[in-house]
């Protein structure tokens, strides 16, 4: 059937129609439609078809996206997003532009079981242990590396954090062998690799809440840290090590060292008009946002988030997952001040956002519906609806139970949270809410004017901003 396809095209080619960009989209649509309508007539369409590895990237996107259509074909179509070669074939071919390839995993997540990309990234670590087993390294390493790195940090933002730990932690020791490989011209040096890998799996063990295996990893971070920081080329990797490290104590609550890393990350951030930087001013934004929200300087943590959610919302749009996560720390923030109401409107829009990428199959829905259920219970106090909250906390324990059957810890979290509401009101809260000023209420603040406000409302926060820029 594959050859088929090939063949209609070339016969067409032959004839002497020409393939131009204005009918051969058509052309290659007519293809792919025959041949998925002839899978969905076969007897059995739950076997892989071994023809479809031969298929370029595009033509193989367009049938998998062409499968999408047909219940039927869940299983195939999981069958075959779950081969890391397969998976790879896409998720390299169409970096740009990830929809066919997230619509795919929405619906082979309705196949019956619904961690698919838990299940691919188990695939991968096993592909890749296979090579670490080899004796002599391959001569695609390097290449397999950069991969390794890319696909860790999607399984990241994917919310399959463990498992971006697990491919991360593959890919340190796959950087170890390329100690006597020559760098070619253009290519990465291996430190700069190292250190960057060791940003990405700080990242996912925090989110993984390894806390135990996040330590080690933050002591090798700081030695590469204190090394690139002797140069003056390291530019935006520093940056990013900065923001993880301030994250980790965030995390284990190190206040101090929290407040010293995001320091360092807000003085060594690049301007505004540098591209590649929009990203850690976000991320920037957020980390002392929550560093002030901690201290109980609610004002200035409004503001920060605040500014973080502008420029999401300006860099990516109002339909991509890094405003999301932004969108999901305004929430907490929110939730930190008591500003209950608006809080679940910031993580209901989350929700839906999350849905239309993800589906709602996704450790992200887990999180944001538990996060829902403990804002409605707080808000029931007010209204009495502990019906609403009940829904979200039964929905989250549904979906933890799908997607994630051995965190104990998150089922726990949940399970408490119902419990809470079962037990009704508590008459030991207070019941007044805080109405903190609207994200757009606002104005849009240059990264000058950030800094100027964030040292000025604190002399503490001037004086080591200056030790740590001097």
């Amino acid at each position: 059937m594959i050859s088929e396809l090939f063949n209609t095209m070339h016969k067409a080619r032959f004839s002497g129609i020409r393939i131009v960009p204005e009918n051969s989209p058509s052309l290659q649509a007519s293809c792919v439609r025959a041949f998925v309508e002839s899978v969905v007539e076969a007897k059995d369409c739950n076997e892989r078809i071994a023809q479809l590895q031969f298929l370029p990237a595009s033509l193989l996107t367009a049938t998998l996206g062409r499968m999408c259509r047909y219940p039927q074909l869940r299983p195939l179509l999981r069958a075959e997003l779950t081969d890391p070669v397969q998976f790879m074939k896409l998720f390299n071919g169409y970096a740009p532009d990830y929809g066919t390839l997230e619509k795919c995993l929405r619906e082979a997540a309705l196949s019956g079981r619904p961690q698919v990309l838990k299940d691919l990234a188990s695939n991968y670590c096993d592909m890749l242990r296979a090579e670490l087993r080899k004796e002599n390294a391959p001569s695609h390493l390097r290449a397999r590396v950069l991969e390794s790195l890319k696909f860790g940090d999607y399984l990241y933002e994917a919310g399959w954090c463990r498992c971006g730990a697990d491919v991360l932690s593959l890919t340190q020791e796959l950087i170890s062998l390329l100690v006597g490989q020559r760098q070619g011209p253009g290519q990465l040096p291996r430190p700069h690799l190292e250190m960057e890998c060791l940003v990405q799996l700080l990242r996912a063990q925090i989110g993984a809440c390894l806390t135990s295996k996040a330590a080690g990893t933050v002591e090798k971070l700081l030695t590469f840290v204190d090394a690139s920081s002797q140069r003056t080329d390291s530019g935006s990797p520093l940056v990013k090590a900065y923001l993880q490290l301030g994250s980790y104590y965030y995390h284990v609550q190190d206040y101090d060292r929290c407040h010293f890393w995001a320091l360092r990350a807000l003085t060594a951030v690049g301007g505004e008009s540098a591209d590649s930087s929009t990203g850690d001013v976000i991320d920037v934004l957020q980390l002392i946002a929550l560093f002030c929200i901690a201290k109980e300087r609610h004002d200035l943590g409004n503001m920060l988030i605040s500014q973080a959610v502008r420029r999401a919302r300006t860099a990516y749009g109002s339909l991509h997952r890094r405003y999301a996560d932004v969108l999901q720390q305004y929430g907490f923030v929110l939730l930190r001040t008591n500003a209950i109401v608006p809080a679940i409107t910031a993580f209901t829009e989350c929700l839906d956002i999350t849905g239309r990428v993800y589906g709602m199959l996704s450790p992200h829905a887990v999180v944001l519906e538990g996060y829902l259920a403990h804002c409605l219970y707080l808000r029931s106090h007010t209204t009495g609806r502990f019906d609403m909250a009940l829904r979200h906390a039964e929905a989250a324990l549904d979906l933890a139970h799908q997607l994630m059957p051995g965190s104990r810890q998150v089922r726990q979290q949940l399970e408490r949270t119902r419990d809470l509401i079962l037990r009704g009101p508590d008459s030991r809260r207070s019941t007044k809410e805080c109405q903190p000023p609207r994200e757009r209420d606002y104005g849009a603040f240059s990264l000058h004017e950030i800094k100027e406000k964030f040292f000025e409302l604190d002399s503490s926060f001037e004086r080591d901003g200056l030790a740590c820029s001097g």
